[in-house]
């Protein structure tokens, strides 16, 4: 009977740990993260909560994407944008790089291609920002995508519909002119000024 009861117990416990395990690493890395602030670095509180405008989420392959985007934002329009390849602490874990990252961001954006969707760590990156913006910004709009290939929001997990459903997603003019690319940039740096 002890036995059946363990099992039973172990069984229902791991069901529960499975069903709420981004919100559980969420709470975990937050939690790690504002430890070490308010223990290791006192001196680093201030006015303004947050080191960066955006956290951009992309996979490697559209690295040269988005570095050419990265510049126009912050160039012309003067944002200030983390980048995994620019911005991470080396020595640092990257789940906890990526956290960090969301957490110190005021918005996160996606660069949704096939490529981002069979990458491990870009899906991470994606569940880790709606984690934030349910629990630590009180549901406020703070994750939004940028469809770069055509019919990949139609690709996008069905646990994400609510991000599709609610317009919280841009499309780049594939193929289109310089004009329409500028009307782009333009557009998506007045999202991510946007107050939150």
């Amino acid at each position: 009977m002890a036995s059946l009861t363990i099992v039973v117990l172990t069984i229902a416990i791991s069901r529960i740990v499975y069903r709420y395990r981004w919100k559980l690493r969420f709470m975990y890395y937050i939690a790690r993260e504002n430890y070490k602030i308010n223990v290791h670095r006192p001196d680093a509180l201030s006015n303004d909560p947050y080191h960066f405008d955006a956290f951009v989420s992309y996979a490697d392959e559209d690295r040269t994407f988005v570095i050419s985007l990265v510049k126009h934002l912050e160039k012309e329009f003067n944002l200030r944008l983390c980048i995994h390849h620019r911005d991470f602490i080396p020595g640092t874990g990257i789940a906890e790089n990526i956290t960090n990252a969301i957490h110190n961001s005021r918005k996160t954006f996606c660069i949704i291609t096939s490529h981002f969707l069979d990458s491990y760590w870009c899906m991470f990156e994606l569940n880790m920002a709606r984690m934030d913006a349910i629990y630590s910004r009180n549901g406020e709009n703070v994750l939004f995508l940028v469809a770069l290939e055509e019919d990949t929001m139609k690709k996008l997990s069905f646990s994400f519909m609510d991000l599709i459903e609610s317009k919280s997603y841009i499309e780049f003019p594939e193929g289109g002119d310089d004009e329409e690319v500028t009307a782009f940039r333009s557009k998506l740096a007045d999202t991510l000024r946007q107050s939150v």
